[in-house]
């Protein structure tokens, strides 16, 4: 046989092998996007409003307002919830790129509408939640945002740390993901901003830093062979504790404890499977003139037999913090174990 009909023979036996298994591993990998959309668009906890600018005006836009501008809970100055920006249906029907926006509520008013609401997600691209209300006047449309503006809160929120998720996916520092799953069996998903700024065997901390702010998240672990997750009180003890021990101020005898004359607000949460308390507030730099938001979140993880706590703060003193704090949300609801690998 010569060399060339070799090689020949070679590549005829060769491809169908090379298809077989790279077809084999490319069926391992979970499809997040089956349908192949686009990514989403639009800022951070914004949300786009469809109606007409005569029928937003008074009322809705006051009710739009409460459900969707209310305070955020636990930052040093007041930030809304989401920033709602009204657009006529013919620019954002006229609009491909407006129609990917990640957050999406139409209204469509008129007589003889059923007075229901439709929720589809994924709709023109990923991740998005997109909620048509069909109604036929105003106290029907009034009673139905009403009744399902958690939910709608609640979805909204789930695209943005998805987002986060994904973005931070894309530019991932494979070295901090090596390092935590080694020392946790879990990690979190950070960019390559984000640098170790303490590697302890029971702790671990996290940090991006720029000349206008630092973004930082702490993990700690401890035994715990208890069944109940510890109380509001105690957490913000074992924050504490944990805070004073690890991380220092700048100046002399300086430390990071948790602001107590501000009030913290608790809600149960799933984080990577686990349920969670989640617990917001301030924290304050003793000795120094520093502070901020922070959000907390403590799991029990029986397979070990210990308990995690996660801490979320972030250090802005001349911006708004809602976004950022939103960036580091979303890193922590990204967790991963070893587990469910």
């Amino acid at each position: 046989m010569s060399k060339w009909s070799f090689c020949k023979w070679l590549c005829f036996i060769a491809l169908p092998m090379f298809f077989a298994v790279g077809c084999s591993k490319k069926s391992e990998v979970k499809n997040d996007n089956p349908k192949g959309l686009p990514s989403s668009g639009g800022k951070t906890l914004e949300v786009l409003v469809i109606v007409p600018e005569q029928l937003y005006k008074g009322e809705l836009k006051d009710s739009i307002g409460h459900c969707f501008m209310k305070a955020c809970e636990g930052l040093p100055q007041a930030e809304p919830l989401f920033d709602v920006v009204q657009m006529n249906p013919e620019g954002f029907f006229n609009s491909e790129m407006l129609q990917k926006h990640r957050n999406i509520i139409v209204i469509d008013m008129k007589a003889g509408n059923a007075n229901k609401l439709k929720a589809t997600v994924d709709f023109k691209s990923t991740p998005q939640a997109y909620f048509l209300f069909e109604t036929d006047n105003r106290d029907s449309l009034f009673a139905l945002l009403s009744r399902n503006a958690d939910k709608i809160r609640n979805q909204f929120y789930e695209n943005e740390r998805k987002r986060v998720y994904s973005a931070f996916k894309r530019l991932e520092n494979t070295d901090v993901t090596r390092k935590m799953k080694k020392r946790f069996g879990f990690w979190l998903t950070v960019s390559e901003e984000f640098y170790i700024a303490a590697d302890k065997s029971d702790f671990m901390w996290l940090r991006k830093e720029t000349k206008d702010e630092s973004l930082d998240i702490t993990i700690c672990t401890k035994p715990y062979s208890g069944k109940m997750l510890p109380s509001q009180e105690e957490i913000i003890a074992m924050r504490d504790s944990v805070a004073k021990a690890n991380i220092p101020g700048p100046a002399k005898d300086s430390y990071m404890g948790t602001e107590t004359r501000s009030p913290f607000y608790s809600q149960r949460v799933s984080i990577g499977g686990f349920e969670a308390e989640e617990t917001r507030g301030l924290w304050r730099l003793f000795g120094d003139w520093m502070g901020g938001p922070f959000v907390n979140y403590c799991f029990i993880d029986e397979l070990h037999g210990r308990l995690v706590m996660i801490d979320c703060f972030v250090y802005c003193p001349r911006h708004p913090k809602r976004d950022r704090l939103m960036q580091l949300e979303g890193i922590v609801y990204g967790l991963k174990t070893v587990q469910n690998e």
